[in-house]
């Protein structure tokens, strides 16, 4: 690994576990309230996507609780994969951007992670530091 490939490893680990911080710190904040299930099932995705040697190397965000995987780690993020919405009843739903559409819905967040990775184009790499790919 290359000075500059060690530094893209570094920014994206500190996003993983940045990312998966805030989410907990939220979750601990809002505690009172009762259970928050998408939160829940967030953090569960984080992890288990954290876990999966293809999704660590891209940069994960989230929006509204799903949870998103970028090639680059500056907006606009550059996305290739379906992304994972938690569901209220503990379910996963896995959908891709373009053409929008459901790639299906399952129990876990382990088998939801496992969706993203199959609909992975076959050279992803880890996440550039730049802006997206022209072209």
């Amino acid at each position: 690994m290359n000075v500059n490939e060690e530094t893209r490893a570094a920014v994206v680990e500190a996003q993983w576990l940045g990312t998966r911080r805030a989410w907990t710190d939220r979750l601990e904040r809002l505690e009172h309230l009762g259970p928050k299930v998408w939160h829940l099932g967030t953090i569960a995705v984080l992890e288990a996507a954290h876990e999966h040697p293809l999704l660590r190397q891209l940069y994960p965000y989230t929006s509204h609780c799903h949870v998103h995987f970028s090639s680059t780690t500056r907006f606009p993020y550059e996305v290739a994969l379906p992304f994972v919405i938690p569901l209220a009843d503990g379910r996963f739903r896995v959908v891709r951007r373009a053409p929008f559409g459901e790639v299906g819905e399952v129990a876990s967040a382990g088998e939801a992670v496992a969706l993203v990775a199959a609909h992975a184009p076959p050279r992803l790499r880890l996440a550039t530091t730049g802006l997206p790919m022209e072209g």
